[in-house]
């Protein structure tokens, strides 16, 4: 692509193209991008990023957008809902900031949801494992900052992240976590099957362990 700025021209073009197959189609075309079977891109749905790939059946809602310099990696059958943002400014990618190292990698495991308005910067790596889901809205995940140098989120398999939620660069939690509204989560949380919650978050309490039913995938 000749610039990010053409990219992104174009990318707004497919976007409000009125047929949804025909916007997957011009993903692919256009862009190179590479993208499984059955999947949807909803109306101003605007994905311009450096590499995207994607499983069957992922869904990407209407007016979510994918921006910047980062590679993007959405198992089978994730959901991402309305008005989401994923974000990377070409800074990132500049010669000036090569020193940095910054991963600029978004990876989604599969059955994963995110549901409306949330923001995730992309200038480290954030991974969200199998079937977790980022619910209700306004939650925001951050992997850069002043003098930050460990930017990486983690979020487990079959997690629960409740509204307005902040993850810091660096942070992350186990597996089977519950993460409670409004909490700010500021580090590395390696427990799994636990409730946390609270500024800065920590562990309240523990759920019985085993199994991946914590949450449930109910959309298709």
């Amino acid at each position: 692509m000749a610039s990010n700025k053409v990219r992104l021209l174009l990318a707004l073009a497919v976007s409000a193209i009125p047929v949804g197959k025909l916007r997957a189609f011009a993903y692919r075309s256009f862009f190179g991008y590479r993208i499984g079977a059955g999947t949807r891109f909803g109306l101003g749905a605007v994905v311009a990023v450096d590499d995207f790939e994607c499983g069957e059946k992922v869904v990407i809602g209407r007016s979510t957008r994918l921006l910047g310099p980062m590679k993007v990696s959405l198992g089978a059958r994730t959901f991402i809902g309305r008005w989401n943002r994923f974000e990377c400014t070409a800074v990132a990618a500049s010669d000036g900031k090569a020193h940095m190292g910054y991963a600029r990698r978004l990876v989604f495991g599969s059955d994963c949801l995110v549901h409306e308005n949330h923001f995730f910067d992309v200038y480290g790596e954030i991974s969200v494992g199998d079937g977790s889901w980022i619910a209700g809205r306004d939650s925001q995940f951050w992997t850069h900052g002043a003098s930050v140098v460990d930017r990486d989120i983690r979020i487990g398999r079959n997690c629960y992240v409740g509204s307005a939620a902040r993850f810091a660069p660096g942070s992350g939690i186990g597996d089977r976590v519950v993460v409670g509204l409004g909490a700010v989560v500021t580090r590395r949380i390696a427990d799994s099957d636990v409730v946390v919650g609270g500024l800065p978050a920590k562990v309240l309490r523990t759920r019985e362990a085993g199994g991946d039913g914590l949450v449930f995938k109910t959309w298709e």
